[in-house]
Parts: C-alpha cells; sequence; structure tokens
C-alpha cells in the first residue's frame, strides 16, 4: 500500500514540472492537502496549469516537504526549485528554463481537500 502511495504521489509530480490539465493538477493538489501541505502554488497558461508543494527558506525546506509528501527520507532524493518574489520556494526542474505562466496564486487549505473541492479553489483563483 505505501508503496502504491509513492508511485500515485510520484506521479502527482510530473504536473509540477509539465503542464497539466485543471483535473490532474486538482487530484495533485488533494494529494499534497492529503500529506499536510496547507500552501500550494498554482499556475495556468493557455488553459493548462501546474502546481508545487510549497516552502519557506529556501530549497532544504521544500526538500523536507517534498520528501513528506513522497513519503521518503529526505536524504533519499533530491529537488530543484526557484523562489517566488515573496520568498516562497516552489518545485521547478531547472529555474534556468522555466516556461513563466500567465497567471499564478498561492492557495491555503486548511485540512485535507478533494479533487472536486481542489478543483474549486484552483478556478477560484485563476
Amino acid at each position: 500500500m505505501a508503496e502504491q502511495r509513492f508511485s500515485s504521489r510520484a506521479h502527482h509530480l510530473e504536473s509540477t514540472r509539465t503542464w497539466s490539465t485543471l483535473p490532474a493538477v486538482a487530484e495533485a493538489v488533494a494529494a499534497a492537502s492529503d500529506s499536510g501541505a496547507r500552501r500550494i502554488y498554482v499556475e495556468t497558461k493557455g488553459g493548462r496549469y501546474r502546481w508545487s508543494l510549497t516552502a519557506i527558506g529556501g530549497g532544504y525546506p521544500l526538500l523536507r516537504v517534498a520528501a513528506r509528501f513522497l513519503e521518503v527520507d529526505h536524504r533519499r532524493i533530491f529537488v530543484g526549485f526557484r523562489t517566488l518574489e515573496d520568498g516562497t520556494a516552489v518545485l521547478c526542474e531547472d529555474p534556468d528554463q522555466h516556461e513563466a505562466p500567465e497567471r499564478w496564486r498561492l492557495i491555503e487549505v486548511d485540512r485535507s481537500v478533494d479533487a472536486v473541492e481542489a478543483t474549486s479553489l484552483i478556478a477560484a483563483v485563476l
């Protein structure tokens, strides 16, 4: 069961790197909220979406958040990141090759949400 959840959550990270559908990103945001993430980055461009886990303080705190999401030891993974204007670190494979969104927002979730709620949250801010 834990390995299956890791595989599913690792799959969700794909939509942090590639432009995806709103339902795919909403499922990932729901999984992130289920892992305890309470501040999640979402962005859109041309009707496609991406998302990211977030952390204040740079790459190391973001690494810890990502490890908690994947349910693995933080020493087993590497994460690329970029920093938003407010100091929030978000996942980014290569900050020098980052394709800028048309719009982005940080959303706050105070509890676990399902994909339907996540869709509404994303649609409301973007």
